[in-house]
């Protein structure tokens, strides 16, 4: 008898477990983490659907400071120094809030990141402020996002729900920093690594940027390489045609190609420089 009940009773303790479910989350969490040219930027919050009802002015109320989500504040960290919406901000996390209005948001950054809410909020341990114009969204979102949209080396981040978004810039040390390299470590030519030249002459391509040391600095990865294999230098005439190309050189372009054709063993790489010449020379 007491086997049978104790089976009775493991059977009925399988029942209930396997019959338990986990409850969604009315305002799921969320992260984002991006690298953002030298920056890894990570964004977590928690995100709140419309559920049909109206957000800003009635959920969300005009002027007053908000979460920007729900449940815990929202985080945003940066592991280098930043400029965010026109700020200096150091590295480091921080809670991110907003308060909403219809013609402008002012954007907060606070150094406190275990608030729940915005409940016990201390301005006195802002960061950053700074105001942002909304703007109406091109398509409905029902539950809140965040984004962030790539420039080269820098980003913009948006946040939007409903009908509206906002969005403002952050901006990396990543081109400063590269500038200086080049100029502390590449024109002095105190890098031993050829890679490095033509590795930064493309990234001053990329940036539409001081074409003229980009060349230069080509020439000193040519020489670096000069007992090198054939693609360590056909990749430093490849950024050389194009910057000739960009500039409108075309017969410079078309030289460096030759060059390229003489010092090339690899049949294929040979028909590439050919087409290039091929495609240039149209635009003579």
């Amino acid at each position: 008898m007491k086997y049978t009940i104790g089976i009775i009773i493991f059977v009925l303790g399988l029942f209930t477990a396997s019959g338990q479910v986990d409850y969604p989350s009315l305002s799921p969490k969320g992260m984002i983490s991006q690298i953002v040219g030298n920056t890894k930027v990570e964004i977590e919050y928690e995100r709140p659907s419309a559920r049909n009802r109206s957000v800003f002015g009635e959920l969300v109320p005009w002027d007053k400071v908000w979460r920007t989500g729900a449940g815990n504040c929202t985080r945003i960290s940066f592991d280098k120094d930043v400029i965010l919406g026109g700020q200096p901000v150091k590295a480091g996390q921080y809670s991110i809030f907003t308060i909403p209005n219809p013609q402008e948001w002012v954007v907060i950054l606070n150094s406190d990141t275990e608030l729940y809410g915005s409940f016990n909020y201390s301005p006195e341990k802002e960061v950053a402020r700074f105001i942002v114009t909304p703007q109406k969204s091109d398509r409905y979102y029902e539950t809140l996002s965040f984004d962030i949209d790539l420039i080269p080396n820098n980003a913009r981040i948006y946040i939007s729900w409903e009908n509206t978004n906002i969005s403002f810039e952050l901006v990396t040390t990543t081109d400063k920093d590269l500038m200086n390299y080049i100029d502390e470590f590449l024109l002095t030519k105190k890098e031993k690594d050829g890679n490095r030249y033509a590795n930064a002459a493309e990234q001053l391509y990329f940036l539409n940027s001081r074409f003229g040391d980009a060349l230069a600095l080509c020439e000193i990865a040519l020489e670096k390489h000069k007992k090198s294999d054939d693609y360590s230098k056909g990749f430093v005439y490849r950024v050389k045609m194009e910057i000739y190309e960009k500039l409108h050189l075309y017969h410079k372009a078309i030289e460096i190609i030759d060059d390229a054709i003489v010092n090339e063993k690899s049949e294929s790489e040979i028909k590439y420089w050919i087409k290039n010449k091929e495609r240039i020379n149209k635009k003579i």
